[in-house]
């Protein structure tokens, strides 16, 4: 927390980010809420969670974006802004259930969390700029830490919003907007405060996806003897695996509901233990894993997810202690991808890189949610959880293997 006190500028996008994470979280659960209200709700809840996941695979584009955006600053406020008044264009569509309404909303989801995507783009350079060596983990954690406890609160709210509003899912979106402008307004109070440095690009740059990979492969193999396509698979195949985990979850809530409450309150209680572990493997830095390498944080969570999946249909209280174990041990990863970045890429390729790798290690999340969510409509969601299980254990005994052989 010291870095918080030190550092206006970190302290100042940390403290904007509050409120859109607030509304990102407030909103994820509601729409998973409002599709589950609707006629077919098995099917609504598996095209809202693709929804939600389809935004990842242009993290790219949208990072390259970002580089060339020249008043990075302005344009995260304006970002901001525009993602409210997308929200205030959903009040009405909310009142409504039916496929117009609902393609809407989803439509206006994705574009919003492409804007976020573009945002967190002009934000890397920022912090870059704007931080020291040693304080870019513990501000990476913390950002990551600040997460979870925003996903705390915020699905519980959206929860709580739509019980006392008599399900008003049009009241949820109005405070969402309001969350947006607040983020903005916050941002133009400190704008001083987000300096970067002013890079001159050539007009004839060009996205170019091979050139954007070689460059991650070097930020992955500096100072590092790990196998990058070892590290690139194990990556993959975790977010492939885990966009199943998600809206197979929120589906087994509606049969194999372990608690005596809700659909909404019991997913809520699993997204909730979920961004516990996340918070504690955030902020309890003085552990063994803050040593430990990519490879074998990779090796630990597959085991993690194959306990979890075959224990959550029948076994779910059980379950959630190997989620919670999942979520603290994915915790230690990402701070450790954002130093590499920040440290190896040069102000004009942060936000390309970083939405490169951020597409690289997730592209499959689409295609993992779309091929498990269609297993468990066809074999059934507990058999689904099964071949995950399966699945994730085999891929734990290969990569413990090599690593056994590469020592």
């Amino acid at each position: 927390m010291n870095l918080l006190r030190k550092n206006k500028t970190f302290a100042s996008l940390l403290s904007s980010s509050i409120f859109s994470m607030l509304g990102t979280s407030l909103f994820n659960i509601v729409f998973l809420i409002y599709a589950s209200s609707m006629p077919h709700p098995k099917m609504m809840i598996s095209l809202a969670e693709l929804c939600l996941l389809l935004p990842i695979i242009f993290a790219a584009y949208t990072g390259f974006l970002a580089d060339r955006t020249k008043n990075k600053a302005n344009f995260m406020i304006r970002a901001s802004w525009i993602q409210a008044v997308l929200f205030f264009l959903l009040i009405f569509l909310m009142m409504e259930k039916n496929w117009i309404s609902f393609w809407s909303i989803a439509g206006v989801k994705i574009l919003t969390d492409l804007i976020t995507s573009y945002k967190s783009g002009l934000r890397a350079p920022i912090l870059q700029n704007n931080l020291s060596a040693e304080e870019i983990q513990p501000a990476f954690g913390q950002i990551q830490g600040l997460s979870s406890i925003i996903e705390i609160i915020g699905q519980p709210l959206g929860v709580t919003i739509l019980a006392l509003s008599h399900q008003s899912f049009s009241l949820v979106v109005l405070i969402n907007g309001i969350l947006y402008l607040l983020s903005g307004f916050f941002l133009l109070i400190f704008r001083k405060k987000l300096t970067f440095k002013t890079v001159n690009f050539d007009e004839k740059f060009k996205f170019n996806i091979k050139e954007s990979f070689s460059q991650i492969r070097d930020v992955f193999t500096v100072n590092s003897s790990s196998n990058f396509l070892v590290l690139v698979f194990s990556l993959v195949f975790i977010n492939f695996i885990l966009a199943g985990i998600g809206p197979l979850t929120s589906l087994a809530m509606l049969k194999f509901n372990p608690f005596s409450v809700n659909y909404g309150i019991a997913i809520m209680i699993f997204n909730v233990v979920l961004m516990l572990g996340m918070l504690a493997g955030s902020f309890i830095m003085g552990d063994k894993l803050k040593d430990w390498e990519l490879p074998k944080l990779m090796i630990a969570t597959f085991l993690m997810i194959a306990l979890f999946a075959a224990l959550v249909t029948h076994f779910g209280l059980i379950s959630l202690i190997f989620l919670f174990s999942l979520a603290y041990i994915s915790a230690k990863a990402s701070p450790k991808v954002n130093r590499l970045i920040l440290e190896n890429v040069s102000s004009e390729n942060l936000g390309k890189i970083g939405g490169g790798i951020t597409t690289i290690f997730t592209f499959s999340v689409p295609f993992g949610g779309a091929i498990f969510v269609f297993f468990a409509n066809l074999i059934g969601i507990a058999l689904t959880f099964y071949i995950i299980s399966i699945l994730s254990l085999l891929v734990f005994l290969i990569l413990l293997l090599i690593t056994r052989i590469a020592s």
